[in-house]
């Protein structure tokens, strides 16, 4: 089941920040292209918070360049799960602040391939498995051997170089093996996760008068 669960304060912290005017919108970033679980619960987010029309879901290659951004206000919020590894930039940002931090779980995760190709197990001790870093945990948990990996951007990049040929399997979620027409040769889940959205300090010249 697709869900997001927000606290009451979390909800209104956010809400806040979202203009009742319908002449304006909020842009809040996440990691892009379209397929990642990032824009997944972006929508979803959106949903719970009020018309989303009110805001627009920009998608950025890198966490790097959601931050930068923001920091320089072509972003007003962004979107960031806990499971990206670099998330305590943002926090130690002087410039920035969370804004709201919630539940989350993604579309379910597995292998996927192209439809024509035709996956077993053992050729995962010699083809090599596109991924982003954060899911690659999960092989271990469910193979007992080496996987050969090559890492990139996103879930839905990993995808996406399946279904242009330059590799043969991808560790993704759902969304993207549906955008890029693959199929699930291995499932494994939905990752239950916890996200934050960040906006720019806005009280920072009164901290440092203080």
């Amino acid at each position: 089941m697709e869900t997001v669960r927000i606290p009451e304060s979390e909800k209104q912290a956010l809400m806040a920040l979202i203009p009742t005017d319908a002449a304006q919108r909020v842009e809040i970033g996440t990691l892009g292209p379209q397929g990642t679980s990032s824009e997944h619960i972006a929508r979803l987010l959106l949903r719970c918070v009020g018309d989303p029309g009110s805001c627009r879901i920009v998608l950025k290659d890198t966490f790097e360049q959601c931050m930068d951004a923001l920091v320089g206000g072509r972003l007003d919020l962004a979107l960031v799960p806990h499971a990206y590894s670099h998330i305590n930039a943002f926090y130690m940002h002087p410039g920035l602040e969370p804004v709201s931090v919630f539940h989350g779980s993604t579309p379910e995760y597995g292998l996927a391939a192209r439809t024509d190709f035709s996956f077993h197990e053992e050729l995962l001790s010699t083809e090599i498995v596109a991924t982003h870093p954060a899911p690659v945990p999960m092989l271990r948990h469910h193979f007992d051997r080496p996987v050969k990996l090559a890492t990139v951007s996103s879930t839905s990049q990993a995808a996406g170089h399946v279904a242009s040929g330059r590799y043969n399997i991808a560790l993704t979620n759902e969304q993207a093996v549906e955008q890029y027409n693959l199929k699930f040769v291995y499932r494994f889940f939905r990752i239950p996760m916890t996200w934050t959205v960040f906006s720019r300090r806005k009280d920072l010249n009164d901290r440092r008068s203080a």
